[in-house]
C-alpha cells in the first residue's frame, strides 16, 4: 500500500503538477539513440537547451526521431510518464532508455525504462551537471544486463 501511495505521488509530480507544466498542448519529444540500441527521450522538445543537446551527443547518442509524446505505463504496468510511442521504440529496437523531462528553468527530472526493472521515476529535480554521472552509471548497468546471444 505504501509503495502504491509513493508511486501515485511521483506520477502526480512528474506528469500533471501545474507548476511544472510547460503548456496545455501535447508535448513533443526528441529521441536520441546510440549504437547499442539504448535511447534517451527528452521532452518537451521545445525547451531542450543547447548544453543538454551537446552533452547527449557527446556521449555518442544521435537524434533520430521526434514527434508527439504519449503517456505510457512502465513494462510492468507501474508508473506513467510521457515518452516516445511504443511503435517508435519498436521501430528502433530500443528496450532500455532514459527519459528526461526538461523544465523552462533548465531543471530536469529523470525516468529509467527497463523491461526487467519497469519504469523508475526519480522524484528529485536535477541540474545538467548533476545527471551526467547518473546517466553514465545507468548506461553501465544497462550494458551489464545485455544478453550475450
Amino acid at each position: 500500500m505504501q509503495k502504491l501511495l509513493i508511486s501515485s505521488i511521483i506520477v502526480f509530480f512528474f506528469t500533471i503538477n501545474p507548476c511544472f507544466a510547460v503548456s496545455s498542448h501535447a508535448y513533443e519529444y526528441q529521441l536520441y539513440k546510440n549504437s547499442e540500441n539504448f535511447g534517451i527521450v527528452i521532452f518537451p522538445k521545445e525547451v531542450i537547451f543547447t548544453e543538454l543537446d551537446q552533452y547527449i551527443q557527446s556521449i555518442k547518442f544521435e537524434p533520430i526521431e521526434s514527434g508527439e509524446a504519449v503517456e505510457r505505463f512502465g513494462p510492468k504496468g507501474e508508473n506513467t510518464t510521457y515518452m516516445m510511442p511504443k511503435e517508435v521504440q519498436d521501430k528502433y529496437f530500443i528496450k532500455k532508455f532514459i527519459i528526461i523531462q526538461v523544465f523552462k528553468d533548465r531543471n530536469l527530472q529523470i525516468g529509467i525504462f527497463d523491461p526487467d526493472w519497469g519504469l523508475t521515476l526519480l522524484p528529485q529535480i536535477f541540474q545538467l551537471d548533476d545527471i551526467k554521472d547518473n546517466i553514465s552509471e545507468t548506461l553501465k548497468i544497462f550494458r551489464r544486463g545485455q544478453s550475450t546471444i
